[in-house]
Order: C-alpha cells, then structure tokens, then sequence
C-alpha cells in the first residue's frame, strides 16, 4: 500500500503550529540559502517513523519547536505520529501521540499527549503498509541473532542526506552504523520479493526437520555402534550368563539369529525367592550370652579361690599331723592326763615352774582340736566346690546353646545376602542381555528407528525443495538483474562517464558496479562527484521503481538533501554564474545542465510511477524550468523565510 507524506507540522510552547504541506505522488522541492533548516526535514520524519534516537540539530529548530509531527497517507488512511521534543540534556524519547483517519487536520497542542510509543507504531505502520510476518535466519554456525523485517528497515531507501547522497563509500542511511550493513543484505531480499512470503513458516519447519533428523541418526548411530559387533558381544553375554548359574546350552551357536532365542528365554529369569531372616531373638541372645559369660567368669574366680582355700588348708593338716604324729611316735608324754608338776620326759615329779609344762600340754591339745576341726570341714568345702563346678559347667552348656543358635542365625543372614548376592549379579545380566537385545531390535532393517530416519529426511527434502536455495538465488539475481537494466538506462539519461556500459547494484557489498573489461569498476573508484551523486539517484529510484511495480511494501517516497551541491555548493555560487567569463560560463552552463538532467529524471520517475512515488528535494538551487518552479513546496526560503517562523523567534 503506497504511504507518502502529506505534511509536517511543528508546534511551539505558546500552541501555534508550523505545517509544511507536500503534493502526492510528485516531485516538491523546497529551495532556499543554507541554515533555513532544510537538512532537519530528514531527522524530523525519521524521528515520527518510529525511531526513538533525535538527531535533530542543535540551536533554532531545537530551541523553538515541543512537538514534531508528520501526516502519513497511506491509501486512503490518513495517520498523525506526533512526537514531543526529548527533555533537555537528552537525545531519545519514544513516547508517541497517535491518530488515524480518512481526513485529519492539525490537532491543536493542547490534545497532543502520548497514547502510544515508537515500538508500537512500528508494529502497526508494518501491517498497514503491508509487511507480513517474517524473519531473517542466518546461516548456522553465525552468532547473530535472527531479524524480521519492518518499516524501520525501509528508512534506509527512503533518505539521502547531505553528506551521504554524493558518498563514493556510503550508499544509504545509516549505512556506516554498525550491524546495519548487515541488516540491509538480511532485510532487502525480503523487500525486493526475492524470497518467498511464507518464508518464515517453510524455514522453521525445516529447521525442525533437520534437527528431527540430526536426532534420528544420532540414535541410530550410537545403536550401530553398540551392535556393531553383536554376535561376538551375545555369545560374552551367554558366558556371563553361564558365570552366574542360568541355564545354558552347553555348545553356543556361531550364528547371530540363534543367539537370540537363548538370550530372549534368559531374559524372562525371575529372582529366587529370598528367604526371611528377620529374628527379633539376635539381639537378646547377644545381650544373654554378654551376662553367662561374665557369670562363668564370676564362677570360675569363686571355684579359684575355694580350691585355693582347699589346698592351703591340706597343706596346714598334713604338716601339723606330721609333726604330731613323730611327738605321738616317742610317748613323750600322754596328753590324755593332766600333768601338772609331773615331767613328761621322766615322770617325776616337778616341783619348779610347772608352768612351761602345762603350756605345752594345752598347745599339744590345740594342735589336736584343729586338726580334727580341719578334718571335719573339708567334706563340706569339696562339696561347695563340686557345687560352684558344676554351676560353671551349667553355664558353659548355657553359652554353648546360645552360641549355637546365634550362629545359625547368621548363617541363615550369609545364606539371604548370597541369594541377594546372586539376584543382583543376575540381574545385571538379565539387564544387558535386555538392553542387547532391544538394541538389536531397533537396529533391524525395519526398525521404527530407521523408519524415523527416512521419514526426517523426506520431510527435510520436502522444505529444502519448497525452500531451494538455488531457486531463491536464482530470483534474487533475476530482481537485481531488473534493476540494474533500469540503472543502466537512467545511467545514460545523466550521461555519467560509464554511460556506455552496463550499472548494476552489489547485494554484497553494497556498492555500485560497472562492468567493464577486464576489471569491474566500483562506486568508490570511480572519480568524480558527478558520478557519486548519479550512481546514488539511478540506484534508489531503479529500488524504487521496482518496489512499486511489485507491490512491495516499502513506504513510497524518497527525500534527497541538496544533490545539486556537487555542481553548486551553495546557492551564491550559483548566482555568481553572472560575472563569469565566456569559458568559465560554458564550464558553468554545463553544470546547470547536468542539474537540468538530474531533475528531468526525478520528474519523469515520478511521472512514470504515478502516483505511486513522491519526490522530495531540498536544495540551494532555484531553477528557471517551469517544472520545477510548480514543484516548490513554497517560496524560496530566503530573506527570513525558513523552517521555524521568524514570530516563534522573538
């Protein structure tokens, strides 16, 4: 849908507003002497196309204006973007006042307040001009993010600024930005039809076709390579399988097909029951066979001592008995009567100190006395120690039974941990053997595995068809094809000095190229501003024409800032022309008549592209031509005419 500019309007604090009005589908051109504001006609549209960065210059325009505001026709819609002035000290603003119809006037300032921003705008002109979904995807292997195309991306065919549109480097705006040369390869092709719309619908479905298939044969790869040598590793598995007790066939087959009906049977192993060793007695008769041993021990030490006891006592009688049997032996004396003055060695009669004798006497009967009473209580100790004997060897026997029954219950514990031993050790086998044999079945040569890799390849051949690169190159070098025979053409109607050979415009480099023998001639060698300013102009109007001729959905006008200057710098240099000499007049006539030619193909591009491209031109020049005195936009802006009104001044 064409989109021109129908007007731009200012406004200042006190509410009065400026508007520049344009005609339609036709050449406007706006003339006048430098510092009328002329060159800020370009940041001031770009900055209500959505683009939140203000390049507006310092000083009158900046100083005066608040709000900046440009009128959009688009078909038969009308649409007002106005913008205030950034707050001081600052150089972006995104907030946007909005407004849409079939006619709009200048609304007055005190209505203007933002119920919008930059990238909502964006959106919307996007879809109004026509821009479909789309996304730009680089190639893999490149960092860069992927990139959709909107009415931002248009801004690039739509301005030539003052210090760009003679450039023998720079072809469009914002060319030098980084990334942007980048943008402008990524966006054009989508601009210029050269690829399809639905691109971005076909692009991510064979994306995800070949990452299906990436998937599918990365599977399959790793599948082959575990059964790359699948009889050798079935017949290891039997042989483990034998290690750990399943049944076996004892000669295994050399054949791969006759491995797996014994694995497949092997595979169906159940785990052996594990028997219950869970006894709650463990514990208990640990602690009863902690408490008899140290009882025995008790015992043992009591036996010990009594039969110490026993042997001390038998020691004391056997030596006392001795000694009185060797007195009893002599008859010495008869201590069975009482010797008082009686001498027991000669029976007579003593009459001193019969004292000694009598107390040998009684020592004689004591000696006696315990010996009988040793005598009489050893019976007893031997029974008390057969008693304590035979306590210990109850305990003893108490110890062995508890022992035995503990034992047995770690037996039945070793007997479960070898059968869980076991389970587990089969397992592991069982385990193998299941994964070996599933893999095998995938691996087959009708395998579901395989069957999905067919299927990912025959989908990504579908969209690699659906998307063939070739043809997609194919097209895009037919469009530049188109527009480099246009270039040519406009080349001869400038008389540019390689008017004679073919023009063409590098998608790659974006530059212009002659193609001359042997050596192809860019933009940047070739010499002269002529030929700058005439590879720029045959450039964007052969885009352009071509955008309109195929319903491209790029906005349908062009701004050129002062393309004369190479031939005129300034407007004074053209009015010198007066007090010039014969040849410096017939140098200067040539000149005029280049600017001549320049117009005369800006008049009839828009002429043949009615009304389909609107033109316009700031310039110093002031031409006598008719056509282009019809087409300024107002009186030459000179004598205190400019941009910004001499009232908004004072």
């Amino acid at each position: 849908m064409s989109m021109q500019i129908k007007s731009i309007i200012l406004y200042n604090n006190a509410g009065n507003f400026r508007e520049l009005k344009f005609k339609l589908g036709a050449v406007n051109i706006i003339t006048g002497k430098s510092s009328t504001g002329k060159s800020a006609l370009i940041d001031i549209i770009d900055y209500c196309l959505g683009s939140s960065r203000f390049k507006v210059p310092e000083g009158v325009i900046r100083d005066a204006v608040s709000w900046y505001a440009v009128l959009f026709q688009i078909g038969q819609t009308q649409v007002l973007i106005a913008k205030p002035a950034p707050p001081k000290k600052s150089s972006h603003q995104s907030q946007v006042y909005f407004e849409s119809g079939e006619d709009i006037s200048p609304p007055p300032l005190s209505k203007l307040a933002a119920n919008s921003n930059d990238d909502a705008i964006t959106e919307y002109l996007s879809r109004l001009i026509g821009i479909s979904p789309n996304l730009h995807m680089p190639k893999e292997g490149q960092s860069r993010n992927p990139l959709e195309a909107s009415i931002r991306h248009t801004t690039f065919y739509l301005f030539q600024k003052q210090n760009l549109i003679a450039s023998q480097d720079v072809l469009f705006y914002r060319q030098t930005e980084q990334y942007i040369p980048r943008t402008i390869k990524d966006t054009l092709p989508y601009f210029l039809g050269a690829v399809r719309e639905d691109q971005l619908k076909l692009e991510q479905h064979l994306r995800n076709a070949r990452r299906d298939l990436k998937l599918a044969q990365r599977r399959l790869e790793e599948a082959e390579s575990v059964v790359s040598e699948k009889a050798t590793l079935g017949r290891s598995l039997l042989e483990e399988a034998r290690q750990v007790g399943l049944t076996v066939p004892d000669s295994i087959p050399d054949r791969t097909e006759e491995l797996f009906p014994i694995l497949e049977e092997i595979a169906q192993w159940q785990p052996t029951e594990i028997p219950s060793v869970v006894d709650a007695r463990l514990p208990q008769l640990q602690q009863e066979l902690y408490e008899q041993r140290q009882e025995l021990r008790l015992k043992s030490e009591r036996i010990q001592e009594a039969e110490f006891f026993a042997k001390e006592a038998e020691g004391y009688t056997s030596e006392a008995n001795q000694q009185r049997m060797r007195l009893e032996s002599l008859n010495l004396f008869d201590i069975s009567h009482d010797f008082t003055n009686v001498c027991p060695l000669c029976s007579s009669e003593i009459h001193d100190n019969p004292t000694i004798i009598k107390g040998i006497v009684n020592s004689l009967r004591n000696l006696r006395s315990n010996i009988e009473a040793v005598e009489s209580e050893r019976p007893r100790l031997r029974h008390v120690i057969q008693g304590l004997e035979e306590e210990r060897n109850r305990i003893r026997q108490r110890i062995s039974e508890i022992g035995l029954t503990i034992n047995k219950i770690l037996e039945e514990q070793q007997v479960a941990q070898r059968f869980r031993d076991t389970n587990s050790r089969i397992a592991r086998i069982i385990g193998r053997i299941s994964l070996y044999l599933e893999t095998i079945r995938f691996t087959d040569e009708d395998s579901s595995l395989r069957k999905e890799v067919e299927r990912a390849k025959r989908r990504v051949d579908f969209y690699e068809q659906q998307l063939d690169i070739r043809e997609a190159e194919d097209i895009k070098i037919s469009v530049l094809n188109s527009i480099a025979s246009q270039m040519t053409e406009w080349a001869r109607e400038l008389s540019l000095e390689y008017k004679g050979l073919p023009y063409r415009f590098d998608l790659d480099k974006l530059t212009v190229i002659v193609d001359r023998y042997p050596r192809p001639i860019p933009m940047e060698r070739m010499g002269g501003g002529e030929n700058w300013l005439g590879c720029h102009l045959i450039t964007l109007l052969a885009l352009h024409k071509y955008f309109v001729e195929h319903n491209r959905p790029v906005p349908s006008f062009l701004m050129l800032d002062q393309p004369t200057q190479v031939y005129f710098p300034s407007k004074e240099s053209y009015l010198a022309m007066e007090g010039m000499g014969q040849d410096e007049l017939k140098e200067a006539r040539a000149d005029i008549e280049a600017v001549q030619r320049v117009f005369n193909l800006l008049f009839n591009a828009c002429k043949v592209l009615h009304p389909n491209l609107q033109i316009i031109v700031t310039e110093h020049a002031n031409l006598e031509e008719q056509r282009f005195k019809e087409a300024l936009v107002e009186a030459p802006w000179a004598g205190g005419r400019a941009l910004i009104p001499q009232d908004w001044l004072v």
